[in-house]
């Protein structure tokens, strides 16, 4: 049975919170409206439990019922009885959720926890079913106080910001005082880690603060140095890094292109760190990646981070002129792209998924050290003179080679979806289609006309 909205609200509607005080407790509506934020801005939907505590115990303790405990623990484990929630990677029985033994578990554990798929599918697809959620919820559990700041902060209210690129607001060289206040802002999200971001999404931002010996800042030109297999205690590099989690990030934002936010803190290097707190430094592009012995002997990533053209820089004192990078006519193609990612990068994630990363023109499905990579190409053009939507029946999954002959428009689809290689003239097949996915004819008709006048 096809599971839809109205599932979503008999399980809200269903959930047991604790009234004895006589209001409703809030710790499972906020763990399910940060959950929400999540897939409304396209993040992983599952979390493990050690990443989503520091934000869970923030908005507990922000925007809980006045005198509770910010537990974040308790709905983590609570909320998989609710039909809304999953919990994976658990060996062994689950401790009662108000118990003591239950925060020592997690801790061991470190299971990860979100949405069940069908319902972050659901909430990433259609945004009325998202909005109607979030009132059952408000009207539920706030009791007519439209807690705003929340929704602001779990990413609800306002446009939605998908973490990648610019932050709506924030200035090139805004200082912030410490990793809270980064945090707040959406600069950087993570309260410890250096790399924020997923395998399957990117990296959305990086901290440089001299944390490992073997980085190196040259002000547009940075040499990067991954996460992991560092002693916490004395910050010693004692084993080797692993390509997961941020690693794995930056990786997949090389492959698609997609910048990453820079943050200078004051550890690093002194010509280019700000005297105090952490500076927001701008948009810079991953341009390679390669491992190799660190000072410490020990396998560590590496990545050359380029500054894009037109973010200013900042240095503390007059910086020595920099020969270009090489490959300056790599990034320069590259930045046609960046304009299409920072547009919402969930829609172009549904038609990614629809279609298993598979190109619509040739079903090639490109693999990469991070997994499958594909790209979504607009029909018509978004921006000045085309002005098209940012909607899924105006985006095709495209392999990079068809994506680029159809921006050139060598490639043209007639209403029947037959392609046409304006090359040879000849069809050379039919668009693929599938149920989740179906493109519009009219933006079929205008890609035509634009590229018949060229």
């Amino acid at each position: 049975m096809t599971k839809h909205v109205d599932d979503v609200r008999s399980a809200v509607a269903a959930l047991h919170v604790d009234r004895s005080s006589g209001q409703p407790a809030r710790h499972q509506p906020i763990t399910l409206l940060w959950a929400m934020g999540r897939a409304a801005a396209g993040q992983a939907r599952l979390l493990p439990w050690k990443n989503a505590r520091p934000d869970l115990k923030r908005l507990l303790k922000e925007y809980g019922r006045p005198g509770s405990d910010p537990a974040p623990q308790y709905p983590f484990v609570a909320l998989r009885n609710s039909g809304l929630w999953q919990l994976d990677g658990v060996a062994g029985d689950v401790p009662v959720a108000r118990g003591s033994k239950l925060l020592p578990w997690l801790n061991a554990q470190n299971p990860r926890g979100g949405l069940e798929g069908w319902v972050y599918d659901l909430l990433v697809d259609d945004p009325e079913a998202r909005r109607v959620v979030i009132e059952d919820l408000v009207a539920r559990f706030f009791e007519g106080a439209a807690p705003d700041g929340l929704l602001r902060d779990t990413l609800l209210l306002g446009p939605v910001f998908d973490g990648f690129g610019p932050v709506p607001g924030v200035a090139v060289g805004t200082v912030f005082a410490n990793r809270a206040e980064l945090h707040r802002a959406q600069v950087h999200r993570p309260l410890q880690g250096g790399i924020c971001g997923t395998r399957e999404n990117g990296a959305e931002s990086i901290v440089v603060s001299g944390g490992y010996e073997d980085d190196e800042d040259h002000g547009d030109t940075i040499i990067y140095t991954g996460q992991g297999g560092r002693d916490e205690r004395t910050g010693q590099q004692v084993s080797d890094q692993q390509l997961t989690l941020g690693n794995a990030a930056l990786v997949t934002s090389r492959t698609a292109g997609r910048p990453v936010r820079v943050i200078r803190g004051t550890n690093g290097d002194q010509q280019y760190s700000p005297e105090s707190g952490y500076r927001y430094d701008g948009l810079y592009l991953v341009d390679d990646y390669w491992s190799e012995r660190g000072q410490s002997g020990h396998l560590v990533w590496r990545y050359r981070l380029v500054r894009l053209p037109d973010e200013p820089l900042r240095p503390v004192a007059p910086a020595p002129a920099l020969p270009v990078p090489a490959g300056q006519e790599t990034l320069t193609r590259v930045e046609s792209s960046i304009l299409r990612i920072l547009r919402s990068s969930a829609v172009a994630n549904y038609v990614k998924r629809a279609h298993n990363f598979s190109c619509q023109v040739c079903s090639i499905r490109l693999e990469t050290p991070t997994g499958a990579y594909a790209e979504a190409a607009h029909i018509r053009g978004l921006g000045r003179p085309h002005n098209g939507p940012d909607i899924a029946s105006n985006v095709l999954c495209l392999c990079p080679n068809h994506h680029k002959l159809f921006d050139f428009g060598m490639l043209t689809i007639a209403d029947d979806l037959a392609i046409t290689d304006r090359s040879t003239g000849q069809v050379i097949g039919r668009l693929r289609e599938v149920p989740a996915h179906q493109v519009e004819r009219r933006f079929l008709a205008y890609h035509r006309e634009h590229h018949a006048q060229v």
